[in-house]
C-alpha cells in the first residue's frame, strides 16, 4: 500500500504541470493529461449567448466517473467501489480508460484508432467525444512557461467545430493566449502577457468581410467574399466532424475525426 501511495504520488507530480484546472474541459494524449480523483470538468457556454450548458464531468473520490448536463445526472462509467484514487486519461489511439492502481483499468470508451495524438472533451452539447488523430498543428514552439501564472481565469471559447463559420475577431482563447482573426483578414496567435505573435497566417486583404472556418475534413481556412481562399491548412483526412484547440501550451491543434461519443451532434 506504502509503495501505491508512492507510486500515485510520483504519477500525479509527473502530471502536475500539465493538470487541467477546474474550469477546463479537454484532456490530451501527448502529452498525457488527466482529470485526477476529486477534480471535476466545467463547461458551460451560456455566458457567451450561447444556451446549451452548464456541464460538468466528476472524477468521484469512489472511482465513478459521472457527466451532468443542466444540473442533471446524464451518463455515467458506473464504476463506483471499483478502486480508489482513481484517474481518468485518453491513450495514443484514441481510447479513454479510468484506471486505478496507476494502470489497471476499470472502464474504457472501447474504440481506437491509429496511433496519434488525440483530445478527450465535454461537447458543447453536454455529451463527451474523443477526437483524433492531430490532423495539423500550428509551427510554433509549445510555451515552456505555465499559462496560468498570471492568468489564472480559464475560458469556455478555445475549442472550435467543424461546421462553424467564426468572423472577424476573437476566435479562440485561453488563458493568456488568444487566437483572433483581424480586421485586415490575418489570423494570429497571440500571447497577451508578452504582447508577442506566436503564429499567423500573414494573409490580407482590403475587403474586411474575412471569416474561419472548418470543414467536415478537418481543413482550417481563411476566406473572404464568401468563399475566395486566403488561406488554408493543407491537411485533410475522413469525412466527419473535427475540432480545433488552442491548447494549453499556446500551440493550436486540429483533432479528429470524432472516434467516439456519449451524445451525437444529430
Amino acid at each position: 500500500m506504502a509503495l501505491l501511495i508512492v507510486l500515485l504520488a510520483t504519477f500525479v507530480g509527473l502530471l502536475a504541470p500539465l493538470v487541467m484546472a477546474s474550469t477546463d474541459f479537454v484532456i490530451y494524449s501527448d502529452p498525457p493529461t488527466a482529470l485526477l480523483p476529486g477534480q471535476s470538468f466545467q463547461y458551460d457556454l451560456t455566458p457567451q449567448g450561447i444556451p446549451y450548458g452548464p456541464a460538468s464531468l466528476s472524477m468521484n473520490h469512489d472511482c465513478d466517473l459521472v457527466l451532468h448536463f443542466h444540473n442533471q445526472k446524464t451518463w455515467a462509467t458506473n464504476t463506483t467501489g471499483l478502486g480508489t484514487d482513481c484517474y481518468l486519461t485518453v491513450d495514443s489511439h484514441g481510447e479513454a480508460a479510468v484506471k486505478r492502481d496507476l494502470h489497471y483499468p476499470v472502464w474504457s470508451s472501447g474504440k481506437k484508432s491509429v496511433q496519434g495524438s488525440y483530445a478527450f472533451l465535454v461537447q458543447w452539447n453536454g455529451g463527451l467525444g474523443i477526437y483524433g488523430p492531430t490532423t495539423w498543428s500550428s509551427s510554433n514552439p509549445p510555451s515552456l512557461r505555465d499559462a496560468g501564472d498570471e492568468h489564472p481565469n480559464v475560458t469556455t471559447d478555445y475549442v472550435f467545430y467543424s461546421y462553424s463559420i467564426l468572423p472577424i475577431g476573437k476566435i479562440l482563447d485561453y488563458k493568456n493566449f488568444k487566437l483572433v482573426l483581424r480586421d485586415d483578414c490575418n489570423l494570429v496567435l497571440e500571447d497577451t502577457a508578452t504582447g508577442k505573435i506566436r503564429w499567423q497566417t500573414s494573409t490580407s486583404s482590403p475587403l474586411h468581410d474575412c471569416f474561419v472556418t472548418l470543414d467536415n475534413q478537418g481543413e482550417l481556412f481563411v476566406k473572404h467574399n464568401r468563399r475566395d481562399v486566403l488561406w488554408r491548412s493543407g491537411t485533410r483526412s475522413t469525412p466527419f466532424l473535427y475540432i480545433l484547440v488552442l491548447r494549453y501550451d499556446g500551440t493550436l491543434g486540429v483533432y479528429g475525426p470524432q472516434i467516439w461519443t456519449t451524445k451525437p451532434f444529430w
